[in-house]
């Protein structure tokens, strides 16, 4: 998982400095800083970095998405069971006596 991840942000660094060469060349881009226009390389590793960040909020989002999603599917999954063994309590115990009352018993022979 952790391999996946780290393919994921050199995947998106790579893609952003690609894409930070294409918004300066067509597009003018230009990162300034207190009225000081910053080269080229500086702002596209300023982009590639808000890119990182902004990959890794969102699987952070994702993944707490999931774990609500799962932890709601767990807690309904045990609701339910619990709310079935509350119902039918008395049929379980009386089938475990009748079983216990009716199974073969089996001595141990010396």
């Amino acid at each position: 998982m952790f391999k996946n991840i780290v393919l994921a942000v050199l995947i998106t660094i790579v893609l952003t400095y690609r894409f930070g060469h294409i918004a300066t060349d067509w597009f003018d881009l230009h990162l300034s800083l207190a009225d000081h226009d910053l080269d080229e390389t500086t702002s596209i590793w300023a982009f590639s970095g808000l890119a990182v960040i902004l990959v890794i909020i969102g699987f952070i989002i994702a993944l707490s998405i999931f774990a609500a999603i799962a932890i709601t599917l767990i807690a309904v999954a045990i609701g339910v069971f619990v709310a079935g063994m509350s119902v039918f309590w008395p049929v379980v115990l009386f089938a475990l006596v009748i079983f216990l009352l009716v199974r073969d018993k089996k001595t141990s022979a010396y």
